[in-house]
């Protein structure tokens, strides 16, 4: 049976008399306008997993483009867009499906970065 914590609390507060801070009083106009749980979380400071790892493959887009020409790291490029790919589809299995992304490849990696910011 699942109890309501919450319920007992205020129950408690009531048979001691005591009164909740801010209880009675209206709710302020900013609290009941826009998503109250995006702001929730935001003042919280929580980053969504997905959040973080969209970042971190846009940092290491705008790190790797400069150097796609660059024939004598054809190798160390090539590994990097790999890795980038590991984090991308880490990306998408985890991100809401609409904001999924395709892989990274050396010849749309330039058009692909816009897609990342």
């Amino acid at each position: 049976m699942n109890r309501d914590w919450f319920g007992d609390i205020l129950k408690e507060n009531e048979k001691s008399g005591e009164r909740l801070k801010g209880m009675g009083k209206p709710l302020s106009r900013e609290t009941l306008e826009g998503n109250v749980l995006d702001r929730t979380v935001k003042n919280a400071g929580y980053l969504p997993e997905w959040v973080s790892l969209q970042q971190e493959v846009r940092s290491r887009l705008i790190t790797l483009i400069p150097n796609l020409q660059n024939v004598d790291r054809k190798d160390e490029i090539d590994q990097e867009i790999d890795a980038i790919n590991i984090l991308v589809k880490k990306y998408n299995k985890i991100c809401p499906a609409p904001m999924q992304k395709m892989l990274i490849t050396r010849e749309l990696a330039e058009t692909q970065l816009k897609r990342w910011e």
